[in-house]
């Protein structure tokens, strides 16, 4: 399949991208709908009837444009409302109305009312509860195929030589980035997160923001210098990474923990300034890691407080339990009181089916994990497929930190079948699996062509070095056919209202 190939320059890549979005979406929005003649909406068979209530089954634009849906639109619209949707679309139009919606982000609820405000500017058009969540729908889609293409042109900074040394897709060869990119960013529009990142979620938007942010962040790194000398455009880049892991925080609360990335930044600079190594960039560096940093969190910050005036002011007619504690944070509070959320209070019988659906998702995270730590010596030359004589060891390590932290926080304290849904955010995972599944297709297919007229190579246990790649990287192809099993089979329980969510 020529016209997916990603040896076309990076032009070429985003097209193939392109190519595999909209063949994938396609097919999971026609799984999702026709799920609504199995489960329709009035059948006893449905889970649950709410979507109905939020969508009311009205026109795409209001009564007054003259436009109304059609029963196809509405199908659409229903199968797309389901679970956390329906919080995320009464929140899109009325706001927080009640305490326990405080768990959810408020990020969807900012961009349907800059829509709106602009449609106001256009002519007044005022957009119907259906027209909302196709809105955010496409918003989802957007974003989910914007954060593809990031995650490949993020792979490619991490991984890329300055200068290819070969035109040839042989393991290690200078063309190897460029094909791992282009798989990692295809493994994550087939991500196992599946339908959320096409219904009105907040995971593909928190994607985007996400890996804008860690892209912007690791061109920081990468361009300043073991002394700490950088440039001003370095600076740009850590403040507008701070600024846009801050805005995801606004759709997901994890997106807080990518704040420790700057923590490595600050600790640096102050570990040059302490032994005396160019002091003013150290200094500039130290100010602006510190900022950065401070931009992640403050948006977080802010709902909180905005959340204590309503509850905990002196306006509030009755002040919640929460007001009193040492940091009155509702969402701590929502999640723990509303939702079961806590450390171990998943941990019941009742929900082993569900950690072991979450089991693959959680051993390709804690994998892929152990695989960079395990790259932190220097005296391994490459992750899988890719070279590492070039690569920032360092930076892929702070990279990884995330994943790890928000992996054990899924096995000690979350709903735990979410993290195939989180997982959508984090890059290091994609980016080790891709690599892993170039190894072995090389190890497979046999493209090597220094050794093609070569006798086979055998290590002291007898096996041939190909061999050997083939079963270091084994298990990413039954990670790989799980994943895309499991997006249809959620596509159409998701269609139904059905669990898991």
């Amino acid at each position: 399949m020529a016209f997916l190939s990603p040896l076309e320059g990076s032009a070429g890549a985003v097209k193939s991208l392109c190519i595999v979005y909209v063949l994938r979406t396609l097919s999971i929005l026609i799984l999702a709908w026709f799920t609504t003649f199995l489960f329709p909406s009035f059948s006893p068979l449905g889970y649950d009837t709410s979507s109905t209530h939020v969508t009311g089954y009205s026109g795409v634009i209001s009564e007054g444009a003259g436009k109304h849906a059609t029963n196809l639109v509405d199908r659409l619209v229903t199968a797309l409302t389901r679970w956390d949707a329906i919080y995320f679309a009464s929140i899109a139009r009325h706001g927080h109305r009640w305490e326990q919606e405080w768990a959810f982000g408020v990020g969807q609820s900012y961009l349907v009312h800059g829509f709106q405000w602009i449609l106001n500017l256009l002519g007044g058009c005022q957009m119907s509860p259906s027209s909302q969540i196709l809105f955010l729908s496409i918003c989802s889609c957007g974003s989910h195929l914007l954060s593809a293409i990031l995650l490949f042109h993020l792979t490619k900074i991490l991984f890329e030589p300055a200068r290819p040394t070969s035109t040839s897709s042989t393991l290690g060869s200078g063309e190897t980035p460029n094909i791992v990119a282009f798989v990692a960013a295809t493994l994550h529009i087939l991500s196992p997160a599946g339908i959320f990142l096409i219904a009105p979620y907040n995971e593909p938007l928190f994607s985007a923001l996400s890996f804008l942010g860690y892209f912007l962040y690791s061109y920081a790194v990468k361009n300043t210098a073991l002394d700490g000398q950088h440039g001003i455009i370095n600076e740009v880049c850590l403040l507008i990474s701070g600024l846009s892991f801050g805005i995801s925080g606004l759709f997901r609360s994890n997106g807080i923990i990518s704040g420790i990335l700057f923590v490595f930044e600050v600790s640096q600079a102050v570990w040059r300034l302490s032994s005396g190594t160019n002091p003013a960039a150290n200094i500039r560096l130290l100010l602006t890691s510190g900022v950065s940093g401070a931009l992640v969190g403050i948006p977080t910050v802010w709902r909180q407080y905005q959340a204590w005036l309503e509850y905990c002011g002196v306006e509030a007619l009755v002040q919640r339990v929460w007001c009193s504690k040492t940091l009155p944070s509702i969402y701590s509070f929502v999640q723990s009181h509303y939702w079961g959320v806590g450390f171990l209070k998943y941990w019941t019988p009742g929900n082993i089916p569900l950690f072991l659906l979450a089991a693959p998702m959680l051993y390709v995270l804690f994998k892929t994990s152990l695989d960079v730590m395990g790259v932190q010596n220097l005296a391994a030359s490459r992750l899988y497929s890719l070279a590492l004589e070039q690569t920032n060891r360092d930076l892929l390590f702070r990279l990884t930190v995330p994943q790890l932290l928000l992996a054990t926080l899924a096995v000690t304290s979350y709903h735990v079948q979410i993290i195939t849904r989180l997982s959508s955010g984090l890059p290091m995972w994609y980016i080790v699996a891709a690599a892993a599944l170039v190894q072995i297709t090389t190890a497979t297919t046999g493209t090597k062509p220094s050794e093609a007229k070569d006798s086979p190579k055998f290590n002291e246990g007898g096996k041939t070095e190909t061999d050997g790649l083939r079963n270091e990287a084994s298990w990413v192809r039954p990670a790989v056919r799980f994943f895309l099993g499991y997006q249809v089979v959620q596509a159409v329980l998701y269609g139904g209202f059905l669990p898991p969510a």
